[in-house]
């Protein structure tokens, strides 16, 4: 069976329940279940009890990950690998203004489409596996699609306290939420329990304090966003107003050049909003024709419509 094969069979069962890719477990050092829960915290304000050091590792199976179509076959894995670099390199530059002016928040990056089955979750995923490569820098990997959780299924920790709880009336501290990964440099962070209000509190001061606490607490870290379709729920939008880069996965024969448009009316036009060739049959640069990944910045120019020519 070919990659693209898996993938869409993989998009087939995003309805069904995947077993988890990865195995969570409390390491030493957890808080132990039944015990008093540790004190809350106000982002930017102090614990009001003592932080009890809590041990959440994910160790994830990489052969799973590639039969489930979201790494490449390993005949193919160093060519997505150049890939995934010549994409992650502007964006490195923005964050920490390596050639170019330092773009504000630029470490806080979004990663959405216009529509649902353009492979954002799987491009997400691969990008950060692609920053945590990097020597010199750490890499959070935020659940933000609530309405449908699906890095924190990946990743089994579904049922795990995340972004949701930090933005409620009691929010547990900040380091109870972060879950490790035996991934080196890659942490993530849940999309935690589902409330009625998430748009209404991923808009919120809260929200916005919360990254400033994730930008800042750590001066290598990159904060990457996964989430829901831009057109499809409103949770995409107010994730887009904390960020300071935005970065919209278009597939290729299957987005529509209109919805492509609608998606882009709906981001801030003074962020850098960079745009990711997705399924493309088209020759990559260097002549492979392997599900080609087109990378630009400025979506919305000239990008946008040559993207989603039919």
């Amino acid at each position: 069976m070919s990659f693209v094969e898996k993938a869409l069979n993989r998009l087939k069962r995003e309805q069904q329940e995947m077993a988890p890719l990865g195995e969570f477990r409390h390491t030493p050092g957890d808080h132990p279940p039944g015990a008093s829960a540790p004190g809350h915290y106000t982002v930017g304000g102090t614990p009001a009890t003592p932080h009890v050091p809590r041990g959440k590792l994910v160790a994830v199976d990489r052969g799973r990950l590639r039969e489930e179509g979201f790494l490449a076959p390993e005949k193919y894995s160093r060519q997505m690998a150049d890939e995934y670099r010549r994409i992650k390199r502007p964006l490195i530059a923005n964050a920490f203004g390596i050639g170019v002016p330092r773009i504000d928040d630029g470490n806080l990056i979004l990663v959405s489409s216009a529509i649902s089955g353009d492979g954002k979750t799987h491009t997400c995923l691969n990008l950060a596996l692609s920053l945590a490569a990097e020597r010199d820098r750490t890499v959070l990997l935020v659940d933000g699609d609530v309405p449908k959780p699906h890095i924190s299924r990946l990743f089994g920790i579904a049922d795990q306290p995340g972004l949701l709880d930090a933005l409620g009336e009691q929010r547990p501290l900040l380091d109870e939420l972060l879950i490790r990964t035996d991934i080196p440099r890659l942490s993530v962070l849940p999309a935690g329990r589902w409330k009625e209000d998430a748009t209404e509190l991923l808009a919120s001061g809260r929200m916005r304090e919360l990254c400033k606490e994730l930008a800042q607490r750590y001066s290598d870290r990159i904060i990457l966003f996964d989430s829901p379709p831009l057109l499809a729920a409103t949770e995409a939008q107010a994730i887009s107003a904390v960020v300071g880069q935005v970065v919209l996965v278009i597939a290729e024969n299957i987005t529509a050049r209109d919805d492509v448009r609608a998606a882009l009316a709906l981001l801030d036009e003074n962020k850098p909003i960079n745009a990711i060739l997705n399924k493309s049959r088209q020759p990559s640069v260097g002549g492979y024709y392997y599900g080609g990944y087109g990378y630009g910045a400025n979506a919305r120019t000239e990008q946008a419509d040559e993207t989603t020519q039919q």
